[in-house]
C-alpha cells in the first residue's frame, strides 16, 4: 500500500473514522495505478516473445534494446520494465524527479529538476538524445513517459538556453495556465518534445508506454505526435499577456517557427503507444474501494480543471447538498474527482500547492459542517514546489488553526497553505509514490 508517512498524526484529531477511511481509499486508488500493478499486465515476456499491449516483438530478431524513461515515477516504470527485459536490456536512461531516484542495473538514473528544469534535466536530455541517435534499424526502443517529463527531460532548441527554458516554465506555472497551454509552449522550445524524440529514434522499432497525467486523458510525450503549432504557442503567450514576460529569445524562436524558419513538431509519429494508467483508472479504483467500505461512491469527474479555491467552493457546496438533502448522493457517501486544478500566484506567494489550497479552502467553506471530511492529494506525492502531497481537513480544522494563531483566510490570500496545514497536522506527506495521474479529491459525507 502507498505509505502516508504521517498517518498517525493525521488520525489523532478531528473526525478520526472519516480520516482513516479517506486515507485508505486514497492509498488503494494510488496503488491501483502504480507501475508494479500496470506494467506486468501490459508487458509480458515468454522467452524471446515480448508482448507490449497488442504488439508482439521477437527479441531473437532484435539487436539492441534501449529504455528511455522520463517524468515523476518514471523510475518505477523503468524498474518494472527492467524486470521484464532481463538480460536483453542493452542500455537506458531514466530522467526521474530529484528525490525519486533508485539504483537500476544497466540504467543511468538522473535526479532531475521539477517543476522547473535544471542542469540535471539537461544532462538527462543529452544522454537520451545520444541513445536515440545510436539506435539502429534492428534495435528496439522502449520509451516510458510519466507526468513531469517536460521538466525532467530538457533539450533546448538550438537558439535557446537552459535558462530560457527554466525562466519560461516558471512564468507559465506562476500564471496558472492549463497544462495543455503550458505544453504547447514547451514543446516548441525543444529538440525532443512534441514527437521529435520519435524522429531521432527512427528507424529503430519504437514502443511508448505512457502514464497519462493530463485532463484530456490522451497519451502524450516526446515520442507522441503533436497537433499544436508555433502559432498556437504564441497565441498562448499573447492570451495571457506573457509575450514580453518570457525571455526575448523564446518569443523570437516561436516567431521564427511560425514563419517557417524552424521545423514544426510532427503531427504523427511511428511506433505503438500504450497507456498504462490515467485519471479514469484512478477515480474508478477510488470508487471501488469506497464501495467496498460501505459508502455510496459518486464519481463527479476525472478531468476537473480550474482555480483550486473556486473548485473547492463548488465541491463544498455539493458536499453540503449531499449532507442536507441526500443529493447528488445519499450519505454515507464519497464524492470523487480527479483532474488537476491550478493556482495563479503573484510575486509574494508563500508555500503551497493546488491540493493544499483546495483542502484549506474546503476547511473554511465547511467549518460548520461536522458530517463532511475532505482529502486532496497529488498522486505523485508532491503538491506544487513542496514536499507535501496534499491535505485532509474537517470541521475542526479552522478552529484548530485559530487556536494555533493561524488565520486561514490570510494564508489563502497569499497562497501559503503549507505552513497552515502543517501547524495543525492536516498536511499529508507520502514522499514519491512511483506514479503520477494528476490529483485525487475525496469528500466523505456521513449520514
Amino acid at each position: 500500500m502507498t505509505t502516508v508517512r504521517n498517518r498517525s498524526a493525521l488520525v489523532d484529531h478531528g473526525n478520526v473514522a472519516a480520516r482513516r477511511a479517506l486515507l485508505d481509499i486514497a492509498s488503494a486508488a494510488v496503488d491501483a495505478v502504480h507501475p508494479r500493478q500496470t506494467v506486468p499486465t501490459a508487458v509480458t515476456r515468454d522467452g524471446d516473445c515480448l508482448r507490449i499491449g497488442e504488439r508482439t516483438v521477437d527479441l531473437g530478431a532484435v539487436d539492441e534494446v534501449y529504455l528511455l524513461a522520463a517524468g515523476k515515477g518514471s523510475a518505477a516504470v523503468a524498474a518494472a520494465l527492467r524486470a521484464r527485459l532481463g538480460d536483453r536490456l542493452t542500455d537506458g536512461v531514466v530522467a526521474e524527479k530529484a528525490g525519486g531516484e533508485r539504483t537500476l542495473d544497466d540504467l543511468t538514473v538522473v535526479g532531475a529538476g521539477h517543476p522547473v528544469p535544471d542542469a540535471e534535466s539537461l544532462r538527462a536530455g543529452r544522454r537520451i538524445t545520444a541513445l536515440a541517435d545510436a539506435a539502429g534499424p534492428d534495435d528496439l526502443v522502449l520509451a516510458a513517459v510519466t507526468g513531469g517529463a517536460s521538466a525532467t527531460l530538457a533539450a533546448p532548441a538550438a537558439d535557446l538556453s537552459l535558462s530560457d527554458l527554466a525562466d519560461t516554465t516558471d512564468r507559465l506555472l506562476r500564471a496558472g495556465l492549463r497544462i495543455d497551454e503550458i505544453n504547447a509552449v514547451r514543446k516548441h522550445c525543444s529538440t525532443l518534445k512534441g514527437g521529435r524524440l520519435a524522429q531521432r529514434v527512427a528507424p529503430a522499432t519504437l514502443a511508448t508506454l505512457v502514464v497519462v497525467d493530463e485532463p484530456a486523458g490522451d497519451p502524450w510525450g516526446p515520442t507522441v505526435g503533436d497537433a499544436s503549432t508555433f502559432a498556437d504557442a504564441l497565441a498562448v503567450l499573447d492570451r495571457h499577456d506573457l509575450t514580453d514576460a518570457v525571455p526575448p529569445a523564446v518569443s523570437q524562436h516561436l516567431r521564427r517557427g511560425r514563419e517557417g524558419a524552424v521545423s514544426e513538431t510532427p503531427g504523427t509519429t511511428d511506433g505503438d503507444v500504450l497507456v498504462l494508467a490515467g485519471p479514469t483508472d484512478l477515480v474508478e479504483a477510488a470508487r471501488d474501494r469506497a464501495a467496498g467500505r460501505g459508502y455510496e461512491p459518486l464519481i463527479l469527474s476525472s478531468t476537473v480543471e480550474g482555480e483550486s479555491r473556486e473548485v473547492a467552493t463548488c465541491l463544498a457546496a455539493l458536499a453540503r447538498e449531499a449532507a442536507t438533502h441526500g443529493r447528488p448522493a445519499a450519505p454515507p457517501c464519497v464524492l470523487i474527482s480527479g483532474g488537476e486544478t491550478t493556482v495563479r500566484v503573484g510575486g509574494n506567494a508563500g508555500a503551497g500547492g493546488p491540493n493544499q489550497e483546495f483542502a484549506l479552502r474546503s476547511a473554511v467553506a465547511l467549518a460548520d459542517e461536522p458530517r463532511v471530511t475532505t482529502l486532496a492529494l497529488g498522486t505523485d506525492g508532491t503538491d506544487g514546489p513542496t514536499a507535501v502531497a496534499g491535505g485532509i481537513v474537517d470541521h475542526t480544522t479552522v478552529s484548530r488553526l485559530d487556536a494555533a494563531g493561524f488565520d486561514p483566510a490570510a494564508h489563502l490570500d497569499r497562497h501559503d497553505a503549507t505552513p497552515a496545514l502543517r501547524a495543525v497536522d492536516d498536511a499529508v506527506v507520502t514522499g514519491p509514490t512511483g506514479t503520477n495521474v494528476m490529483d485525487l479529491r475525496l469528500t466523505l459525507v456521513e449520514a
